[in-house]
């Protein structure tokens, strides 16, 4: 399967201090860049950042990169990504 999103590592800490799932700490650093940080991202993303979050978790999970979660939902702080069928790998 070809794959649309790196998946960066990430210190766990940045995710667990955020309260943020993560597979989404992952999407968001692998979209992040010079001109918006992951920081930058996490706190105030754009529409089209949540798409691209929203579909790098996706492949993320078709991947099996990450275990799909029971509910389909996946924390971004105190908000939440909804993926509307839990993908499977």
């Amino acid at each position: 399967m070809n794959r649309n999103y790196t998946h960066p590592t990430i210190d766990q800490q940045w995710a667990l201090s955020r309260e943020t799932h993560e597979a989404v700490a992952t999407a968001i650093h692998a979209i992040a860049d010079s001109r918006r940080s992951a920081q930058t991202i996490w706190e105030a993303p754009t529409q089209a950042e949540l798409d691209q979050v929203t579909m790098a978790v996706e492949e993320y999970i078709r991947h099996g990169d990450f275990s799909a979660e029971p509910d389909g939902r996946y924390q971004w702080g105190f908000e939440t990504i909804r993926l509307d069928q839990p993908a499977e790998g």
